[in-house]
C-alpha cells in the first residue's frame, strides 16, 4: 500500500514536468556535479601545494641547521691540502685517522702534484644487500 502511494506520487510528480523542464533540472544536476567535482580538484591541488610549501621548508632549516654543525677539518701535507667536513652520521660511525690519512694520501696520487684535491666528506657505506640479492631481487621484480 505504502509503495503504490509512492509510485502514484512520485508518477504524479513527474508528470506534471514537460520535458523543457525535465532538461532545465537535469541540466541543473549536471552544473552542479561538475562544480562540485571541480571545486574539489582545486582544493587537493592547494593542500598539495601548500603541504609540498611546508616540506620544502623544513628540508631547507634542516639543511640550514647540517651546514651550521659542519666544521670542515683542513689537512695539508706540504704542497697538497684536503678538506674533510662531517656528516651527520659519522658520530656513531667514526671513521679511524688512518683510513682518513690513507684515503687523502690515494687521492693526492690521483691528482698528482699539479693539483690541489679537496675531499668533502667520508662516509662509511650503507652495507646493505650483497651483489648476489640485488640480483635476485631484481630478477624477481623484473615486469614481464
Amino acid at each position: 500500500m505504502l509503495q503504490s502511494a509512492f509510485a502514484g506520487f512520485l508518477g504524479g510528480v513527474t508528470a506534471e514536468m514537460d520535458i523543457t523542464q525535465k532538461s532545465i533540472s537535469a541540466a541543473k544536476v549536471i552544473l552542479t556535479g561538475f562544480v562540485v567535482v571541480f571545486s574539489m580538484l582545486l582544493l587537493l591541488i592547494l593542500i598539495i601545494k601548500l603541504y609540498s610549501k611546508i616540506i620544502s621548508t623544513a628540508q631547507k632549516s634542516g639543511k640550514k641547521k647540517l651546514e651550521k654543525i659542519d666544521e670542515p677539518v683542513k689537512i695539508s701535507d706540504g704542497s697538497k691540502s684536503a678538506v674533510f667536513a662531517p656528516s651527520a652520521d659519522d658520530d656513531d660511525d667514526e671513521i679511524p685517522e688512518e683510513v682518513v690519512a690513507v684515503i687523502a694520501a690515494a687521492v693526492a696520487s690521483l691528482y698528482g702534484t699539479g693539483a690541489k684535491p679537496k675531499i668533502r666528506s667520508i662516509k662509511k657505506s650503507g652495507g646493505g644487500r650483497s651483489a648476489w640479492a640485488n640480483a635476485g631481487v631484481l630478477n624477481n621484480t623484473r615486469p614481464f
